[in-house]
């Protein structure tokens, strides 16, 4: 069976962190997911996490302004990029997190594509031995150039290509339905052909970014595809809830929560 996360920068916003995290709990799940550290206070979530039974599955690494999608992917940005990694080693430990989302990065036309996937590759292949050493799973996600024009990891192809040339298992690809299905759809063949490349998965539905059920993904199609090969991460339900005030979870029989 699956197990599923709940993001709470976006389900729940912008009822306080306690409420959030009650909300999540009371509804049967036993994981949460976040965006940055930056956006809650994080003695607070080590506390509320621990005293609701809640596992935290993932958050990103911090941004900065200069780099708003990330350092992974700039020939310049990595003193940055590590600094910004140790940071968030020490609040995954903290949090009881195993996986880190690193940031795709943006594209930067004078270093090419190709020497933008030999950078990453590169600084991933370094801080994977990092990642060895604290016990923490990096993902690096591809985003969609139309919510985020610019956009350097913006497919599975480009993602894969990265996980690839590390070559470690501390590496691994961030899934994405919503943004794959705007970039490249043939969501279910994309996910088996790279079924050891998938370190993480987040489910949210085109057009509107909202809950499985409300969009064009057959969510049902990539469920079991996602049982088919053995996949054993977090699921986390990152989305826009469509009715705000309404069951965000209302598509997700109870039954199917708890992993």
């Amino acid at each position: 069976m699956l197990k599923y996360a709940v993001n709470v920068s976006m389900i729940g916003h912008p009822r306080p962190l306690a409420d959030r995290l009650r909300a999540v709990a009371e509804a049967g799940f036993r994981a949460v997911e976040f965006w940055f550290p930056h956006q809650f206070d994080m003695a607070e979530m080590a506390r509320l996490t621990r005293e609701h039974g809640l596992e935290v599955a993932l958050f990103d690494l911090e941004p900065s302004e200069s780099h708003p999608y990330g350092h992974v992917a700039d020939p310049d940005a990595a003193p940055e990029f590590f600094r910004r990694l140790e940071d968030a080693f020490r609040t995954a430990e903290r949090l009881g997190c195993r996986t880190l989302n690193v940031l795709q990065g943006a594209d930067i036309p004078s270093v090419g594509r190709e020497g933008q996937i030999e950078v990453a590759a590169e600084r991933l292949a370094r801080a994977a031995r990092l990642a060895e050493r604290e016990g923490v799973l990096l993902c690096i996600e591809a985003i969609n150039t139309l919510d985020r024009p610019g956009s350097f990891c913006h497919c599975t192809a480009i993602g894969a290509a990265i996980v690839d040339r590390v070559a470690s298992p501390w590496v691994r690809f961030q899934y994405d339905t919503y943004h794959m299905q705007l970039m490249e759809g043939n969501l279910v063949n994309t996910i088996k052909a790279n079924a050891e490349r998938i370190g993480h998965v987040q489910f949210a539905d085109p057009p509107g970014r909202h809950e499985p059920g409300t969009g064009e993904v057959n969510f049902a199609a990539i469920k079991r595809t996602l049982e088919e090969i053995g996949y054993r991460g977090w699921v986390s339900l990152e989305y826009w809830p469509s009715d705000p005030d309404g069951d965000p979870f209302a598509w997700l029989p109870r039954n199917e929560r708890g992993g």
